[in-house]
């Protein structure tokens, strides 16, 4: 298999600028929805470090029988999110192959 191909397509697809900053969308419409900071405690979010550390590529309902399927393959790109060095948890975006954005999750640790 050649992950070059899956490279190509993240870059084609500005999948590392819309991962970032689809998940500063998602800190700012938690916190405007619910009234209260994302984060517990004292988080600078301007010293958070967001450096794009996977996309994977997933082949949806390999068994008719499966748990939970979408209906369409789709690639997962993973953003961890530290603050001076703890992880914070991480951040999933997922897209379409043509490059949809179809849905996002903040996974806490």
């Amino acid at each position: 298999m050649n992950t070059n191909e899956l490279r190509v397509w993240a870059e084609m697809h500005n999948i590392e600028k819309e991962t970032i900053d689809g998940f500063w969308y998602y800190i700012k419409s938690f916190e405007e929805e619910e009234g209260e900071p994302f984060f517990e405690g004292n988080i600078d979010k301007d010293k958070l470090e967001l450096t794009l550390n996977g996309v994977g590529l997933f082949i949806d309902a390999w068994s008719k029988d499966s748990y939970f399927q979408f209906g369409f393959d789709y690639v997962i790109s993973y953003l961890p999110v530290i603050y001076k060095g703890q992880n914070l948890g991480t951040y999933k975006m997922f897209f379409k192959l043509d490059g949809e954005i179809f849905d996002d999750t903040f996974s806490p640790f």
